[in-house]
């Protein structure tokens, strides 16, 4: 058996599920991750990797399916890569994230006895999504708006044929039927040959009050009929502002991409609370407004302000954070990387009357450190990094000079479960930790956690 090779096809019972979201089975002691299978599926594979400790398959056929596994609602799910986990039922899928919250603390944190609570699920687990980006594809003739198949450049969901994603909001999928039409009447212009000049095409709504943002990524900053384009798609549902943003090339932060506003304001407003928000094409907003509210309820509930506290939000991004917790605080200091989001982040302050709040624009891993060294230490951080977590330098700064307590916002339990280790054994108690499905249908799981210094 040592000798298998890709290709071969096999036969196993599946365990469990990964951290995203394949089915984990075993074949004579090997480790092998089989995706779209389920717990108690018996499954036909095809091998398609092979390394010393495990195997990567590709489902052929299920024998007998597992009592978790229900019918995906959408026909292309198979096919798609913007849900992972549609053939589980979703109170299955809120045990999985609730396990994997768990299990992420244990075995990479080293962390045993955490509190985790029950995550928060929705009541709708679909149509959520208040942004997407759109791949353009030049395919049997016509310009396609669609989402990549997993792993690949391909489109696995086409808008023309699929009319539906099931979990972005109804009128942005309406939106974006009316926008394909709209870019094929302009084909010819948008087109180098057979390469289209559109690279994405990314709608943002704005749920509250129903402004709609259309961000058209080209590979120009300008092309034939641009003005045409953008006057017919400022006619075009509620879209409020049109902005054309540089493609952004592989391995550069999304924000490396020059906007240009082709028709409205270049930004959209939205409301959190009594909390109005200014939102521009680069800036970061959470997807799902109903979860982002249930999460910022806890995270303003782990802060325990009383209004004497001085408080950092660190990775603040618009000043979504910083602007919820500011009416209980006594000064919030925002620090974001980038300009835009501390352009929008100042306004949207201006636009609450809020001030006890200031922004800086740096990098948290040099700012942080230099405010704890020069003695500004805050009485309550709010930690909300990117996915790949915090530098360690941030870590480092924090086992310094302890904070009393720390809130953690997290979009994926591994990195979280590193860091809290760290700090675990640098002084800090890991109090409580409370995940929230942000990303119904799909393996992603946003998690607060709440910290003292021992």
């Amino acid at each position: 058996m040592a000798g298998i090779q890709p290709g071969e096809q096999v036969v196993l019972e599946v365990e469990n599920l990964s951290h995203s979201g394949e089915g984990v089975g075993r074949w004579q002691g090997r480790v092998v991750f089989v995706p779209l299978a389920v717990p108690g599926d018996r499954v036909r594979v095809t091998v398609v990797e092979v390394k010393k400790k495990y195997l990567r398959a590709r489902l052929e056929e299920v024998l007998v399916p597992g009592p978790a596994r229900c019918r995906p609602r959408c026909p292309s799910f198979a096919r798609c890569g913007g849900c992972h986990v549609q053939h589980l039922p979703y109170d299955y899928q809120l045990q999985y994230k609730t396990r994997l919250v768990r299990d992420s603390l244990e075995r990479i944190g080293r962390l045993t006895g955490v509190k985790v609570l029950p995550i928060l699920g929705m009541d709708n687990p679909w149509h959520y999504r208040n942004k997407v980006r759109f791949h353009v594809a030049y395919r049997e003739g016509r310009l396609a708006l669609g989402l990549y198949a997993p792993g690949s450049h391909v489109l696995g969901h086409w808008m023309a044929r699929d009319a539906v994603c099931h979990i972005l909001d109804g009128e942005l999928n309406n939106l974006a039927l009316r926008i394909e039409c709209l870019l094929n009447k302009y084909r010819e212009s948008l087109l180098d040959g057979f390469k289209t000049l559109l690279s994405y095409v990314t709608l943002r709504k704005a749920v509250a009050t129903g402004e709609t943002m259309v961000v058209l990524a080209t590979t120009k900053d300008r092309w034939p009929r641009q003005e045409e384009l953008a006057g017919e798609l400022a006619g075009t549902g509620r879209v409020t502002t049109v902005v054309q943003q540089t493609a952004v090339l592989p391995g550069r932060e999304p924000d490396d991409g020059r906007t240009r506003t082709l028709y409205g304001r270049g930004y959209i407003t939205d409301r959190l609370g009594d909390l109005v928000f200014r939102i521009s094409a680069a800036s970061f907003y959470q997807v799902n407004p109903v979860q982002t509210r249930a999460l910022y309820e806890k995270v303003r509930e782990y802060a325990g302000l009383t209004g004497m506290e001085n408080v950092v939000d660190a990775y603040c991004g618009v000043g979504t954070i910083a602007l919820f917790l500011a009416r209980q605080a006594r000064e919030v200091l925002g620090v974001e990387v980038s300009p835009r989001a501390v352009a929008d982040a100042r306004q949207n302050a201006r636009l609450n009357n809020l001030n006890n709040v200031s922004f800086v624009r740096g990098a948290v891993e040099k700012l942080l450190p230099r405010l704890f060294d020069r003695g500004d230490g805050p009485d309550v951080l709010v930690l909300d990094p990117p996915r790949r977590g915090c530098h360690r330098s941030v870590l480092e700064a924090l086992a310094r000079y302890p904070v009393p307590r720390v809130v953690y916002v997290s979009c994926d339990p591994g990195t979280l479960a590193r860091d809290l280790g760290f700090l675990a054994g640098h002084g800090y108690r890991v109090v409580e930790v409370q995940p929230v499905d942000m990303f119904p249908q799909t393996y992603h799981v946003e998690c607060c956690c709440l910290l003292t210094s021992i």
